[in-house]
């Protein structure tokens, strides 16, 4: 998991090519980037921008208050179940949390 963060260094091709859905979210919470796999599973467009607890994956305040919790320059993985509209993802979720606030999301299935 400590390589999240090298995950700044590929362009969008090449993230696009992983095999695990990448989300980077902005220290307020709004998703930045966005890889293929994750778009395949949601509209991209409607999450660029957006507040990624509320607006993009409506999940509840818990995984938000996680996530919340991992120090800056840490990591940890987390299991959550995504609960959307006719379907329940059950996923690991590993996070990484920079220095500056940014976070990496590396989102697969549990």
């Amino acid at each position: 998991m400590s390589g999240l963060f090298t995950l700044d260094e590929l362009d969008d091709d090449a993230l696009d090519h992983l095999p695990f859905g990448v989300i980077r979210l902005d220290p307020g919470g709004r998703v930045e980037r966005y890889n293929q796999p994750e778009a395949a599973l949601r509209d991209p467009r409607r999450a660029l921008g957006r507040d990624y607890f509320r607006d993009v994956a409506g999940t509840s305040t818990d995984l938000a208050k996680q996530i919340s919790d991992i120090a800056p320059g840490a990591c940890a993985s987390i299991t959550h179940t995504f609960r959307g509209y006719h379907r329940v993802d059950h996923a690991v979720v590993d996070v990484s949390r920079s220095t500056d606030g940014h976070v990496y999301l590396k989102i697969r299935a549990a």
